[in-house]
């Protein structure tokens, strides 16, 4: 389960936060251009970053990043990137990043289920 610290970290640092129940161990975020980015609480309590795309049978569904060391806009901003360094070509040519978040939430009836947590009052 995501801490209401680490949420708040997030959009405080620019970004919407999407989750489907309070008590996931992820969620997703976007910035203002729609792109997208996941984030998962590790057990020893860093943030792990994931890049997000259109499922394929390449790559599936995203790229595993680094564990951040503190929650800002560069950092979760790495997610937005089409692939990781390490990537092969035929990874890199596979992606194909989602339009927009209504178009991932539109892709199926699990994704529809993901609402977007109001920020807390300042």
């Amino acid at each position: 389960m995501f801490s209401h610290k680490t949420i708040y970290a997030i959009q405080k640092a620019g970004f919407r936060v999407y989750m489907r129940s309070p008590k996931d161990s992820w969620l997703y975020f976007v910035d203002d251009a729609d792109r997208i980015g996941y984030a998962q609480e590790t057990r020893s309590g860093f943030v792990s970053i994931s890049t997000v795309h259109v499922p394929n049978r390449i790559t599936g569904t995203g790229f595993r990043l680094d564990d951040i060391p503190s929650i800002s806009a560069d950092n979760l901003a790495k997610a937005f990137v089409i692939a990781p360094r390490w990537a092969t070509g035929s990874d890199r040519a596979s992606v194909k990043k989602w339009a927009s978040w209504e178009a991932f939430k539109a892709s199926s009836r699990f994704n529809a289920d993901y609402k977007m947590i109001e920020p807390e009052p300042n």
